[in-house]
């Protein structure tokens, strides 16, 4: 019954020839049998076919040399060469189309990005600030401490009256004198003369800016007036109805009602060139000593930044500070100088030989600004055709006033 159900499981596989024969050498024999007419019929259509293998080998090896990376040349030097003209390639235009190696075109795969214009970047937009800013300029501050005329004329006078003391005493019989010394009048002339600008711009840029450009022309034109007449207030020669400034005046070492009338007095500040500690501090105190009683109700002084830098370093032999702050501090205020403010305006020169660095005193009864009814501006769009002339004009003057009221320090010896 054993034997039965073996031959009963192979039938129909393998075909036993008796019960002497084993099964693994007919399996084994069966399995040689097999691979040799697969081997057989292989070679039979290899012999049949040969051209259409080799075809279908050549198109396979193209598939994978171009799904793999570059190949790199078998020449080192042939392999740098190709790398540096892919790296010039990418640095000229982002990619490195167009450059071959041994093995073919070397391909850069990118996604769409914002560094490159081709690839995106016409799409990334600046954000675009439409307002243009100023850059700021130090501006006189002497127009704000000195008296404003504005008149409607081409020039303006005062009169200041030199007192002379003319008073006697007498006796209740005596002869009186019949003539006594009477003030005499001094008469100060302040013509006006004129500051130009002509900004031009083109009707299209006008038409098409996104900002108004008209406006911007014409605040610069009046921004270059300030610093301008600015200069002259303190350099101006007073020609041609020019300003004349508060430094082209001259300076004497009398006081008052003794020096000449048309010059400032000034306090030598001891030494010829550099000063030291105690000659400005000794300097300072006789500078407001020198000013009479009825300009210090409205005294200031005033100096450049680098002035003031010098003065704020001098302390005395415990490590005080001859310009320090007193009592309550008050944001954006200058603290005073031996009590009085401190004015800064970059048109005061340094310390420096013969200088004036310092001034001390009532500016608004020692200098005059005179205006003619302020800035003017005139639209032309007739004279240069295509074009549109912005005529900005101003008239200004200025000169001294009373010339008690405003002392300087002076680097000289005495």
């Amino acid at each position: 019954m054993k034997h039965l159900s073996q031959r009963a499981l192979v039938a129909g596989a393998i075909e036993l020839k008796g019960d002497e024969d084993e099964p693994i050498a007919v399996v084994t024999k069966a399995l040689a049998d097999l691979t040799k007419t697969v081997d057989d019929r292989i070679k039979a259509i290899e012999d049949k076919a040969p051209t259409d293998t080799k075809a279908l080998a050549d198109r396979l090896d193209k598939i994978e040399a171009k799904a793999d990376r570059p190949k790199t040349a078998a020449d080192p030097k042939e392999a740098q060469a190709v790398e540096m003209k892919a790296l010039a390639a990418v640095l000229r235009t982002g990619t490195m189309a167009g450059v071959e190696d041994a093995g073919g075109t070397i391909e850069a795969k990118s996604a769409a990005s914002s560094d490159n214009d081709a690839a995106g970047g016409y799409f990334v937009l600046p954000t675009v600030d439409l307002t243009i800013r100023t850059l700021m300029t130090d501006l006189s501050v002497l127009r704000s401490l000195a008296e404003v005329v504005t008149i409607s004329t081409d020039k303006y006078e005062r009169f200041y009256s030199k007192g002379k003391r003319g008073a006697q005493w007498v006796a209740e019989r005596d002869a009186r004198p019949q003539d006594t010394a009477r003030p005499e009048l001094i008469k100060h002339s302040y013509p006006v003369s004129e500051l130009y600008a002509a900004p031009v711009a083109t009707r299209h840029l006008l038409d098409d800016a996104a900002t108004d450009i008209a406006s911007w022309l014409i605040q610069n034109a009046t921004h270059d007036f300030d610093e301008t007449e600015g200069e002259a207030f303190y350099r101006g020669d007073g020609v041609e109805g020019k300003p004349r400034g508060l430094l082209d005046y001259g300076t004497a070492v009398e006081k008052d009602f003794v020096r000449a009338w048309g010059k400032h007095q000034y306090i030598p500040a001891g030494h010829a060139t550099a000063p030291t500690d105690a000659n400005l501090t000794g300097s300072l105190i006789k500078l407001v000593a020198a000013l009479r009683k009825p300009y210090k109700a409205n005294a200031r002084w005033l100096m450049n930044s680098n002035t003031a830098v010098r003065l704020r370093s001098i302390v005395d032999g415990v490590g005080r500070y001859l310009w320090a702050p007193t009592g309550n501090l008050i944001e954006g205020v200058e603290h005073p100088l031996l009590g009085y403010a401190v004015e800064i305006d970059e048109n005061m020169p340094d310390i420096g030989k013969d200088e004036h660095p310092i001034a001390f005193g009532d500016f608004r009864q020692g200098y005059v600004i005179v205006d003619r009814q302020g800035v003017r501006i005139n639209r032309d769009e007739l004279t240069q055709k295509g074009r549109v002339v912005f005529d900005v004009y101003k008239r200004v003057g200025g000169g001294a006033g009373d010339f008690n009221a405003i002392k300087f320090l002076k680097i000289v010896t005495s």
